[in-house]
């Protein structure tokens, strides 16, 4: 059976797995609908060297058991397809199978052949992860008829020796209009905690097996065609810097590492960047107002300052400060034992914004507004532009803005208020230019772009480096840090300004 899967998929953080079914029962809208139990085991396939992976298709067996009723096994074999963040839309063809074993017939009519070109791939095969999941189905019809699979998947995924837990919800299209995934996924994220999720669980045991589980998503090369309409372009955009964002958010539930931590607040900051930049073809068609998603930034923000603190500025400074001083190295040590408590209760704070219902809503406003983009409302000027044009030219006048302010920034009293501020509004600036041009570089000039690129990296790192210090001295100051570091510090972030 072949078909086209649509999907979107969204995490539960916080999850209480005891108590998730009855929470889901109780929803308006699933109330009264009869839910199913299922005991699923899917078994992964691919070749040593990963050819399947690399050509994102994936092909497993799952043995599918109900309630008093004996294992069925099915073979599913699926292709890559669009995906718009958590959305996913997939080919996939699946075939009941006689025994837990591969059927290359039940391949037949599919794309497979094209995979396997020389049909020597199969051969290969072998199991690499499994996942063992609980699901609890239930049908939900929408008030214009769409239909919609509800499946709640609690279990884990296992690879290489390693285990992760599975808490996760899946709404599937099965007929009618992929927005209404987004109108259902809306009334369940008003009333409990998700995160759209777009990772697969492929995805998640290739993780697994390789060790890369707990590493951040940081921003991919996207290879845009100087032809591409420019409201096509800006959804390629504005999703690979929101899929960086959110897909982060997950990480960062499971795992505390300070890096998920600075890659979501680069992703938002892209994000941002690129919301600037096609801003005059999104006067018709605003995005979603992200007010909801400040308690969760301040978090992220406040989480990253402690990070830079512990990780990157204090330690370069320690042994200039202690100089054999054993009294110092006390003083430094407890400190650095400061640093680290106050880190912790931040990030208690950040998870609990994580695990806001407010905040899921808002990133899946967000999912839904960039899934419609290309249908938007514009005029017949705006689409008779290509990218290469469009970007050229904004990205001129945002190098030109940056280049007055450096300017001006030059001209102040880096001692007053007016020249902190020039600093940091040179800064901001440099990493706009900078997050732009690194998303556009494939339809830009590439020498003009390579020497703007140089300026704005110089720019943010140096005047970065000096704000940190100053920022650290304030930072530390309600801990009852000793005031000779403080002192110290000061001191040293003052050199630095007037240096940089």
């Amino acid at each position: 059976m072949s078909s086209a899967e649509i999907e979107l998929k969204l995490a539960l953080p916080g999850v209480d797995p005891k108590t998730i079914a009855a929470q889901l029962t109780a929803l308006p809208a699933l109330a009264g609908l009869a839910p199913t139990e299922q005991r699923l085991k899917n078994i992964y396939f691919d070749t040593p060297d990963q050819h399947l992976r690399r050509a994102q298709a994936v092909l497993r067996l799952r043995s599918l058991r109900q309630a008093g009723g004996r294992a069925r096994w099915i073979q599913t074999f699926k292709t890559a397809g669009g995906t718009d963040g958590a959305l996913s839309q997939r080919g996939e063809w699946e075939a009941t199978v006689r025994s837990g074993q591969l059927d290359p017939i039940a391949l037949q009519g599919t794309p497979w052949p094209g995979i396997d070109t020389d049909g020597q791939l199969f051969a290969q095969l072998a199991p690499c992860f499994e996942t063992e999941t609980v699901r609890t189905l239930r049908l939900f019809t929408a008030e214009d008829g769409s239909l919609i699979e509800v499946a709640l998947d609690l279990g884990g995924v296992r690879a290489g020796g390693e285990h992760t837990a599975l808490y996760e919800l899946e709404l599937e299209l099965l007929k009618g209009r992929p927005d209404a995934l987004f109108e259902l996924a809306d009334h369940i994220a008003a009333r409990l905690p998700v995160l759209p999720s777009p990772v697969s669980k492929a995805e998640r045991g290739w993780r697994l097996l390789d060790g890369t589980a707990r590493a951040p998503r940081r921003a991919r090369k996207l290879d845009l065609a100087a032809e591409l309409p420019v409201l096509h372009a800006a959804q390629a955009v504005l999703g690979e810097m929101l899929g960086q964002f959110v897909e982060n958010l997950g990480g960062i539930l499971h795992f505390d590492n300070p890096e998920l931590v600075h890659q979501a607040r680069v992703g938002w900051r892209r994000w941002r960047s690129a919301l600037w930049l096609f801003k005059p073809l999104l006067a018709e068609y605003r995005p979603p107002d992200t007010a909801p998603l400040r308690p969760l930034l301040n978090a992220l923000g406040a989480v990253r300052d402690f990070d830079v603190a512990g990780l990157e500025s204090l330690p370069q400074w320690a042994d200039a400060y202690i100089a054999g001083d054993p009294e110092r190295a006390t003083d430094w040590q407890t400190m650095e034992a400061a640093v680290q408590a106050e880190r912790g209760l931040r990030r208690t704070r950040l998870l609990g914004a994580l695990q806001s219902p407010a905040t899921g809503q808002a990133l899946l406003q967000l999912e839904r507004w960039l899934h419609a983009l290309p249908q938007a409302a514009w005029t017949a000027e705006l689409a008779a532009q290509n990218i290469d044009g469009w970007a050229a030219a904004r990205t001129k006048r945002l190098h030109q803005r940056l280049a007055t302010e450096v300017k001006e920034m030059q001209d102040a009293d880096l001692q007053t208020e007016e020249g902190i501020e020039h600093q940091h509004n040179v800064r901001l600036l440099a990493k706009r230019t900078r997050y732009v041009l690194e998303a556009l570089r494939a339809v830009l000039p590439r020498e003009r772009t390579r020497r703007w690129q140089d300026q704005a990296t110089e720019l943010q790192t140096s005047i970065g480096a000096a704000r940190d210090l100053m920022l650290l001295a304030t930072l530390l100051a309600p801990l009852g840090v000793h005031a000779g570091i403080l002192g110290f510090l000061r001191g040293v972030a003052a050199g630095r300004l007037a240096g940089d």
